[in-house]
């Protein structure tokens, strides 16, 4: 089995279109079963005024194909608690952090990676 009841996944929703916003989930999975994935966690999007990004404040459940081509999924570690995690802008650099151990870059352009 790809993914059991309690991990954690970060959710990318794939910008189809220029003007398409960026959409996030982060949530614990309640049950997976042939490439469908039903989660439960909280949605966020980008304020594009400010340039941060906003938790709504509702948590909500998902179902969500992973086989879409729509979506990118990432699991995180174990150890990352969902109420922890947070947006951090760095000059422009989106991070996904939970303030101790975790990080994660969601930069979509490279800055200084490896070649």
């Amino acid at each position: 089995m790809l993914l059991k009841e309690g991990d954690t996944i970060f959710v990318a929703h794939r910008r189809l279109f220029e003007k398409d916003e960026v959409r996030f989930f982060v949530g614990r999975v309640d049950v997976y079963e042939g490439g469908i994935v039903k989660v439960t966690g909280r949605s966020y999007v980008r304020d594009v005024m400010r340039g941060r990004m906003i938790e709504k404040e509702e948590q909500r459940t998902k179902i969500l194909s992973l086989s879409s081509g729509t979506l990118l999924v990432y699991q995180l570690p174990t150890a990352v608690g969902l109420d922890a995690l947070k947006f951090v802008d760095n000059e422009g650099r989106i991070s996904l952090t939970d303030g101790k151990d975790f990080t994660m870059n969601l930069t979509e352009h490279t800055h200084g990676g490896r070649a």
